[in-house]
Parts: C-alpha cells; sequence; structure tokens
C-alpha cells in the first residue's frame, strides 16, 4: 500500500538519483507515466543515465524530444516516476517543465525538469502479506554510450 511521504526526495531516493553511483543503477530502468489525449496513461522507461536529481526539489530528464512522452509533458506538464528496486518502491509525482528542446551533446534528447509535488512510498502491508517485498526492478542491458558523462553533465547544468 503506498502512502504519501512528503514533496521531497528523501535522502536515500535522492542518493539514488544523484549520479554519485551509476554503476550501482546501470543496469536498472525507470519507468514514466505521462497522460496521453484520450486520458489513458502512457509508460515509458528511462535509464539512470537519463535522470539525475539537482536537489531533493527537482529532477533532470532527458527525453526524447519528438517521443509521445515528450508531446505529453509539453501538452499537459504532469509525470509520475516509478523508482522500483529491491526493496523499494517509490513514485514521484510532480510537473514537468523543458528547459530546452534540444540537448547539445544528444540533439535527439529535450533537457526538462521535474518539480516534484508529492513523494510516496509503496510496500506490502505486513497484516495481510508478512515477508512480502519487491524482489528487483526492471532490468535492461545495453553497452554504456560514449557521450554518458556529457549527457549527466548537461543534465545538471
Amino acid at each position: 500500500m503506498s502512502k504519501a511521504i512528503g514533496n521531497k526526495l528523501p535522502e536515500d531516493l535522492y542518493q539514488r538519483l544523484s549520479g554519485n553511483n551509476l554503476e550501482a543503477y546501470a543496469k536498472t530502468a525507470i519507468l514514466v507515466s505521462t497522460v496521453d489525449t484520450g486520458g489513458w496513461p502512457h509508460p515509458a522507461i528511462l535509464s539512470y543515465f537519463e535522470v539525475i536529481a539537482k536537489d531533493h526539489a527537482n529532477v533532470r530528464l532527458a527525453i526524447y524530444r519528438d517521443s509521445s512522452t515528450a508531446v505529453n509533458i509539453r501538452r499537459n506538464g504532469k509525470l509520475t516516476m516509478c523508482i522500483i528496486d529491491e526493496r523499494i518502491a517509490y513514485y514521484v509525482k510532480g510537473t514537468v517543465e523543458e528547459i530546452a528542446p534540444q540537448m547539445s551533446c544528444m540533439p535527439f534528447n529535450a533537457k526538462l525538469n521535474l518539480r516534484v509535488e508529492q513523494v510516496l512510498s509503496d510496500e506490502a502491508n505486513e497484516e495481510y502479506e508478512e515477508g512480502a517485498y519487491i524482489t528487483t526492478g526492471i532490468r535492461y542491458e545495453r553497452p554504456r554510450h560514449p557521450d554518458a558523462a556529457k549527457l549527466l553533465k548537461e543534465l545538471v547544468d
């Protein structure tokens, strides 16, 4: 059951998204969701190389500039990030503003800022599901992009 824990990233989530320990999360994906014109949730997957916490209230995102996700964000400015991994599940809701329609290091990406409005934490209810917990997040395999360090630097700047 999820519970609201505030309008700032808790310290453990901030550290996870800070970019300081990317190797630990290099194969873990982050699910984001926008709302399409029909009112349906529109999911998309980002890597930890495309998401970085600027501070506890702002998260920078690199999203394909012509994607449905970017179009939805430009239309209504809303996004939910789901950070799910072993023994953690956070849902970060916020408003998104486009900082740049095109990044210099990866021109196919737009640079966006998610202003955190609500953070929820989710875990099994021990009363009904004793001992239940998340064992893994969404995993993927991809060779490291040669400009990954440039991307992260540009997101923070």
